[in-house]
C-alpha cells in the first residue's frame, strides 16, 4: 500500500513555486482548522472566514515555518491569533443566563428514549455553557479535549506558560459547571412554579 508523502514534501513543493501542493495541504488540514475557529467564535459563517484568512496567512508565511514543532502546531497558532483577534474586534455580547431558551430548559428532545432525550439536553447544556465562557477559555478547551493536545502542544499554539494553561482550564470547567448549576436550578425553580399552579 502506498503512504501518502508527508506534509513537508508539500510545503517544499509550495515553496519551489508549485502553488497547487498547496491545495493538498488546505484539504488534509481544512476540518481541524475550521472546527478550532468555529469553537472560538461560535458561527459558521465566521468560522468559514477566519479558515479562508489562516490558510491565506499561512501560505504567505510559509517560508518563515522553521520546522522546529510540527507544521499543524504552526498552522494552529495561526488560527487561533486570526480567530481570537476576530472575535475581540466583533465585541460581542456574552449571553446571559435568560438567553439559555426557557423551552431548553424544560427539553425533552427528539430522542425516542428518555435516555436519548436526556442525553440531547445534556449536550445542549453543555453547548449553552461552552458559549458562555470567553474566546480564550473556549479555544483551551477546544485545544485540549477535542484535539487532545498536550499542554506543551497547547503553549506553543497559544503562547501561554504551561502551567497558566493548567490554571485556565480549571477555571474555565469551573465557569461551565456553575453556569450548568445555574441553569439547572432555574429549571427547578420553574417546574416547582409551574406545579404550585
Amino acid at each position: 500500500m502506498d503512504k501518502k508523502p508527508d506534509i513537508l514534501f508539500y510545503i517544499d513543493k509550495v515553496l519551489e513555486g508549485n502553488a497547487n501542493a498547496y491545495s493538498v495541504i488546505v484539504e488534509r488540514h481544512k476540518n481541524r482548522v475550521y472546527n478550532l475557529a468555529f469553537r472560538i467564535c461560535c458561527n459558521h459563517e465566521e468560522a468559514e472566514e477566519i479558515s479562508q484568512d489562516s490558510f491565506l496567512k499561512a501560505y504567505r508565511a510559509l517560508g518563515s515555518f522553521q520546522r522546529k514543532s510540527s507544521f499543524s502546531t504552526w498552522l494552529y497558532r495561526i488560527v487561533y491569533n486570526t480567530a481570537i483577534s476576530y472575535v475581540r474586534t466583533k465585541k460581542r455580547a456574552v449571553l446571559s443566563l435568560e438567553d439559555f431558551p426557557a423551552d431548553a430548559a424544560d427539553f425533552t428532545g427528539t430522542g425516542t428514549t428518555e435516555e436519548e432525550a436526556e442525553n440531547e439536553y445534556r449536550r445542549s447544556l453543555l453547548n449553552f455553557a461552552f458559549q458562555k465562557i470567553s474566546d480564550e477559555e473556549r479555544s483551551l478547551i477546544t485545544l485540549h479535549y477535542y484535539e487532545e493536545m498536550s499542554t506543551e502542544e497547547m503553549s506553543d499554539i497559544t503562547g501561554i506558560g504551561k502551567s497558566n494553561i493548567k490554571v485556565k482550564l480549571f477555571r474555565a470547567r469551573q465557569k461551565m459547571l456553575q453556569i450548568i448549576e445555574n441553569t439547572e436550578k432555574k429549571k427547578t425553580i420553574r417546574y416547582e412554579h409551574t406545579e404550585g399552579i
